[in-house]
């Protein structure tokens, strides 16, 4: 039996392959639109102005305080040793963790006038709320807009904070140098961090009482009885005492006095010598560069733990910054003897960044009299801590 093959009209041909048209476009109209809804996405999930990058490499650091440094310069990753504040002590009420940590692309900038710049921020976790809050110490000198423009607007020295509206407690500082016409940066129009006012009450009353320090015939400065080493009073390169044995029973009796309030605070890096500080110092400026490592670390004869006299506590970072130890610390260390030697917001006295980990004995009465002023060292004494060069 055969079969009549039934025959297509002319028209009802065009109108299949109209329809079959039709159909594709439809298909290839959602496949694109898909494709801009993923883009979308993977653009919300990392929002402008935020950078996570993947780094392997691993840097073992003690900014300004750890012997057994390991540092792999392969790829350094982002600067995280300058003016960083990190809090890991809580979570949103919505069971997200905060803010912990805010790394910048640079931590000091010269910029001439009317010229903007902008640094890169990386906060972290990325599944935290990533809100910034810019402010500028002076914004005569510099201004800040919220996305992090720095613009300069007159000669003169100022400080551009971004903090974590998530965790107020996590920031980090930009020192902001604008030159004048002549391409000078004018040292005597700087404009410090804020203050509390009774310590700029302080400032001011010693201000103008300058101290001269006493050399001694072993290369050694002294004022008001205390052993100097900062950025413009070093020491021999061949002075070499340990760790004084007053300062270690002492900081064993803060020790178990934290303890019996249920906290750990254990020495991680004491006495240093020459030749150790300078390799320290030497491997940061070989991953940073010599400005940025001059903020957080001393070179060879300016570092105070070749007194013998200073120690760092703990974890020696910036995960240090707001824990029970650190509050305890700072509250209480002068009661045995200690001083928090860098403390936040006075990086251009000290010439350091902010250390809540580093401690400087000076004996009970002095460290209590520095204490109750509300001064850094530098301010107490009348000096400065500049290097010459």
């Amino acid at each position: 039996m055969s079969s009549k093959k039934k025959k297509v009209s002319q028209q009802t041909y065009k109108r299949r392959r109209i329809t079959a048209l039709v159909i594709m476009i439809v298909l290839v109209a959602m496949i694109v639109a898909l494709a801009i809804s993923s883009c979308s996405k993977k653009e919300n999930d990392n929002p402008k102005g935020k950078t996570n990058p993947s780094n392997s490499d691993v840097i073992t650091t003690d900014n300004n305080d750890n012997p057994d440094i390991t540092i792999n310069t392969t790829n350094p990753p982002v600067t995280s040793a300058p003016t960083v504040s990190t809090d890991f002590s809580a979570t949103n009420p919505d069971g997200s963790d905060k803010v912990q940590s805010i790394e910048l692309t640079f931590y000091s900038c010269e910029l001439e006038m009317g010229e903007t710049t902008m640094p890169y921020v990386t906060m972290l976790p990325d599944t935290a709320d990533l809100t910034e809050k810019w402010e500028s110490s002076d914004e005569s000198i510099a201004t800040v807009d919220w996305l992090g423009n720095i613009t300069a607007v007159k000669a003169g020295v100022c400080y551009i904070t971004v903090t974590s509206v998530d965790n107020p407690m996590v920031y980090a500082e930009i020192k902001v140098s604008v030159k004048d016409e002549n391409g000078m940066i004018p040292s005597s129009q700087t404009s410090e961090p804020a203050t509390s006012a009774q310590n700029q009450e302080n400032l001011n009353q010693t201000s103008t009482t300058t101290i001269t320090p006493v050399n001694n015939n072993d290369g050694l400065t002294y004022v008001q009885g205390i052993l100097i080493a900062n950025k413009t009073y070093g020491l021999p390169e061949d002075y070499d005492p340990g760790l004084d044995s007053e300062t270690e029973t002492q900081f064993n009796v803060l020790a178990q006095a934290a303890a019996n309030e249920g906290l750990d605070i254990w020495l991680a890096s004491g006495y240093r010598s020459y030749d150790t500080q300078n390799r320290i110092y030497n491997n940061y400026v070989d991953s940073y560069g010599q400005a940025s490592a001059d903020t957080f670390s001393a070179r060879a004869g300016h570092s105070e733990h070749q007194t013998g006299l200073a120690i760092d506590v703990n974890s020696i970072d910036d995960s240090f910054a707001g824990t029970p130890e650190a509050v305890w610390l700072e509250n209480h260390a002068h009661e045995y003897g200690f001083i928090i030697r860098y403390p936040k917001g006075k990086e251009s006295i000290t010439g350091y960044k902010y250390e809540p980990w580093h401690i400087r004995y000076l004996g009970v009465d002095k460290a209590t009299e520095v204490y109750n002023s509300g001064l850094t060292l530098e301010e107490f004494l009348g000096i400065d801590s500049v290097y010459q060069d």
